[in-house]
This record gives C-alpha cells, sequence and structure tokens, in this order.
C-alpha cells in the first residue's frame, strides 16, 4: 500500500525552502485515491495539494480550497470570539489551531481546523458561559451542574454554535492525570503573546509553548495524526533556536521533558534532516520507530491500555502512580450523570466516586476510566 509518508515530506520540505527530499514514487489510479483518503484521515490534504509538484500526481484542488476556506471562518471566529471574551475574562489564549497555523505552517490555510481551544483561569467560568452564550453558542450539555462539575474537576467544556463551530474551553491544557510542569514549572505561565491571525490579534502560547503542547498532544492521541507532526516540524524549521526554550518550560517535569525530545525527534525522522539550528537530542530510537509506524498505517492504532502504556513509557515510576491514581479517582462525566450533586456540596464526588465503583463497576477504578 502506498505510504503517505514520503509525499508529506517532499511537500513539507519543498513548502518551508528546504533541500528537495527524495522523489515520490509515480502513482496509479488506485494509489490516488488511497493517498487522497489518508490525506484527508491526517488533515494534510492543503499541504499536499500545494507542496507536491503536478507531476507528482496528486491533485485535489476542491477539497484543499474548501479545507482553506473553512480554516479562514475559524480564524475569523476565533478573533471574534477573543474580542468578545478577553474583556470579561482574567486570562484567555486561544490553544493550537489558527494560532499554531501562523506560528508553524508557510500559510495557514493549509492547516486544517475542526475547533477552536480557549485557556481560561479557573475563576473564569461563568463569565465564559456567559459571553459564549451571548456570541450564539450553547453548552453539548443541558444541565447547568454537570457543566459546572466537568470545568472544576479539569475535563473542560465544549460548546457548539448553529453555523458549525465547536469551542473547547478548560482551565488547563490537558486531562487532570496528564503530567504537565505546571506543579514544579511554572514558566509557561508567561509563555504567551500576541499572534496574528487574519485581521486581528489574540493571545496565544509562544512558539516554544507550543511545541512542547503539540509533543504532548501527539502522545497523548498515541500519534494518531501526522499533521500534528507537521505542527511540530514547522516550528522547529520557523523558530530555529526554539528547542531550548521549550525544553527550559518542561524542566524538572519527567515525562514533558521526554515527550519533547520523542516528540522533536519524530517530527525530524519525517520530515528532516536541518529542521533546527539548535538540533534536539536524539530520540530512543524504539519510540521514534513506533511512532513512524502508528502514523505511516503499519501498526494498528492504539487505545485503551495500549495508548495508556505509550503514556507510561515516558514516565517516572512516581509519575506512572499519580497517573494511574488521579486517572481512577478523580470524579468525572459517568459521577456527575449518575448523581448530579449541588455546587456546593461537590466535593463529595471524590467519596461518591470509589461508592458508585464497588456498587456497580469495578473497572471504572481501572486505569483509563473517566
Amino acid at each position: 500500500m502506498v505510504s503517505l509518508v514520503p509525499f508529506c515530506r517532499q511537500a513539507f520540505r519543498r513548502l518551508h525552502g528546504l533541500a528537495p527530499a527524495a522523489e515520490t514514487p509515480p502513482l496509479s489510479s488506485a494509489d490516488r485515491e488511497v493517498l487522497a483518503a489518508q490525506a484527508r484521515r491526517h488533515r494534510l490534504t492543503g499541504l499536499l495539494q500545494a507542496g507536491l509538484p503536478a507531476e507528482a500526481g496528486f491533485a485535489m484542488p476542491t477539497a484543499a480550497f474548501g479545507q482553506a476556506q473553512r480554516a479562514a471562518r475559524f480564524a475569523q471566529e476565533a478573533e471574534r470570539l477573543f474580542a468578545l471574551l478577553a474583556p470579561r475574562l482574567r486570562r484567555l489564549a486561544l490553544l493550537k489551531g489558527p494560532a499554531l497555523a501562523a506560528q508553524a505552517w508557510p500559510q495557514p490555510g493549509l492547516r486544517s481546523c475542526d475547533d477552536l481551544d480557549f485557556l481560561c483561569d479557573p475563576g473564569d467560568f461563568a463569565a465564559l458561559v456567559a459571553g459564549l452564550a451571548a456570541a450564539g453558542y450553547a453548552p453539548e450539555t443541558d444541565h447547568p451542574r454537570h457543566l459546572a462539575h466537568l470545568w472544576h474537576y479539569g475535563w473542560g467544556t465544549a460548546f457548539r454554535h448553529p453555523d458549525g463551530f465547536l469551542v473547547e474551553a478548560n482551565r488547563r491544557f490537558f486531562p487532570p492525570q496528564y503530567p504537565w510542569p505546571g506543579r514544579c514549572n511554572g514558566s509557561w505561565k508567561t509563555a504567551f503573546a500576541p499572534v496574528r491571525l487574519e485581521e486581528a490579534e489574540v493571545r496565544a502560547p509562544t512558539p516554544a509553548l507550543h511545541l512542547l503542547l503539540s509533543c504532548l498532544h501527539a502522545v497523548w492521541h498515541g500519534w494518531a495524526r501526522l499533521a500534528w507532526l507537521v505542527d511540530v516540524a514547522g516550528l522547529l524549521v520557523r523558530h530555529p533556536a526554539i528547542f531550548p526554550q521549550a525544553q527550559a518550560l518542561a524542566r524538572r517535569c519527567s515525562f514533558a521533558e521526554q515527550a519533547l525530545i520523542a516528540g522533536c525527534g519524530v517530527a525530524d525522522a519525517l520530515f528532516g534532516p536541518d529542521l533546527a539550528a539548535s538540533p534536539p537530542p536524539a530520540a530512543p530510537p524504539a519510540a521514534v520507530a513506533e511512532a513512524i509506524a502508528l502514523l505511516d498505517g503499519t501498526a494498528r492504532p492504539l487505545g485503551g491500555r495500549e495508548l495508556r502504556r505509550l503514556h507510561e513509557r515516558f514516565m517516572t515510576p512516581a509519575e506512572i502512580a499519580f497517573y494511574r491514581l488521579r486517572r481512577a479517582f478523580t470524579p468525572g462525566d459517568g459521577d456527575f450523570r449518575w448523581i448530579a450533586l449541588p455546587i456546593p456540596l461537590r466535593g463529595l464526588y471524590w467519596l461518591l466516586r470509589p461508592l458508585r465503583g464497588a456498587l456497580y463497576d469495578t473497572s471504572f477504578l481501572k486505569p483509563g476510566a473517566r
């Protein structure tokens, strides 16, 4: 079966002005169909359409134009929401999406966008809900307590607009159990800066913080999408001295440090060499080989216990213990659906969660339950 990887490497290096990659093999009509399907799954139609020469045989102008138009609409919506919400909230930042496209891609319209992710202050929940309501958004859950509990325990909340936009907001970057440098290294709190999208600026992570986030995000999802490695590689190319800055943000969190090295190593193996002026340390060969096998489709996608084992391979024993305990015992969606406690009593969920497991389903105590 034809692999998407060499075509992505060729397109990436051409668009970023790097030395040409090896020529890709000629495509049969069946190969083109397979490649087009892989490009859609990995959200890379725009990259291949813009970056491959005509003789490569890949042509999806209609799909690429539709993706670019959708990306522009999401960028404009991000500008609108930021202008509306920023005066109401103590802290607001746009994560990934259009902001990352502006920082890491040669042309922002080439990056696919499915939703808008916002990071807010923990105390901004009521103002966030009111502001999004004023912007035409409604929460995905119609139970106010349920929504408030999801926010409080760090799972994040989702809001939809009738025009098809999806906004996901949270007070943290990742689910509660996922290791993050916040407790041992708070330097990321100042790693935000204005980024210009279409016609206005929004507050977003610096390229260094986005590099760290992108690597951890790719590991979180088990190397499931090539576009996330294009993000990593693009950041390394467009911001040559970025790795030491990202490494400083990850310092004292072993998981973050190892995931950062692995993410950069996989990006270099896919799209390198010579991505960064300050090359990252070599990533473990086994981790890089596993990631490439997952990305090129020669290994089946990870889920459940396999995905958790991947996460834990980057952790220290102490981080593994913390990860498993938080995963098992942090109150989650099932608990809030079981009993919708009044907000002043929500601390009782720490007692009710193990009770629910004892009464109904002890499997929730296994790592991976929510």
